[in-house]
């Protein structure tokens, strides 16, 4: 446990390091398309007992009155095809290659997050889990790992199966997790990077039918 800890900061130093002139070029363009600051933050649990996680996110959605009323009365947690509208066309490829998660590394460095473990939610998609599916969200609160930029659902998953598929997958990162699936979970991210083949959760009706189809050849 303690050396896969100093691994994962000594990894996330040096990605860091390297990766710095890109994140500032990336968070620069991303000013330009969005016409706002670069970067938000928001708290994350992986249940509702426990203690927030505050991550910095590159933006991707342009913030407006539109937008938060329709982020209030959402009651979805892995699909927001109704936020489409608000995200300029580089923030969908920062989404899809998942480099708008790259500043999380700062929370792997303060040792409230892994590089690869289970996904953190807001605390609102928390809520609508607990109330709509309570038997999945008792079984979500008892997962230990601590939450991962990355992780075997994040790069597996398919989101068109719903809830059941998260806490399933998560469950069985929680059981098997081993050097062999860290390593396998990496590889995999590092290829969804380059691709640009994330799994988004805010994607139009026309992305979602490729988007399963994706899900369903990986």
């Amino acid at each position: 446990m303690v050396l896969k800890k100093s691994v994962e900061i000594f990894l996330s130093i040096v990605i860091i390091l390297i990766g710095l002139p890109f994140i500032v070029i990336i968070l620069t363009l991303d000013f330009i398309f969005t016409g706002q600051f670069p970067l938000i933050l928001q708290e994350r649990k992986i249940s509702l007992d426990r203690k927030a996680i505050k991550i910095l996110k590159i933006r991707t959605i342009i913030d407006s009155n539109t937008f938060r009323i329709k982020e209030k009365n959402s009651n979805e947690i892995l699909i927001h095809s109704e936020y489409a509208n608000h995200i300029p066309s580089f923030c969908r490829w920062l989404r899809k290659s998942g480099i708008d998660e790259a500043i999380q590394l700062l929370n792997v460095l303060t040792g409230e997050m892994s590089l690869v473990g289970p996904r953190p939610l807001l605390a609102r998609e928390l809520k609508i889990m607990e109330q709509e599916f309570p038997g999945l969200y008792k079984r979500r609160k008892k997962i230990n790992s601590l939450p991962g930029i990355t992780g075997y659902w994040q790069v597996y998953g398919n989101r068109n199966l719903g809830i059941s598929n998260l806490i399933e997958m998560d469950e069985y990162y929680e059981k098997n997790k081993s050097f062999l699936l860290y390593m396998q979970i990496s590889l995999k991210t590092f290829w969804v990077m380059i691709s640009a083949t994330h799994s988004d959760s805010i994607i139009s009706k026309e992305d979602k039918v490729n988007n399963y189809k994706i899900n369903l050849t990986d």
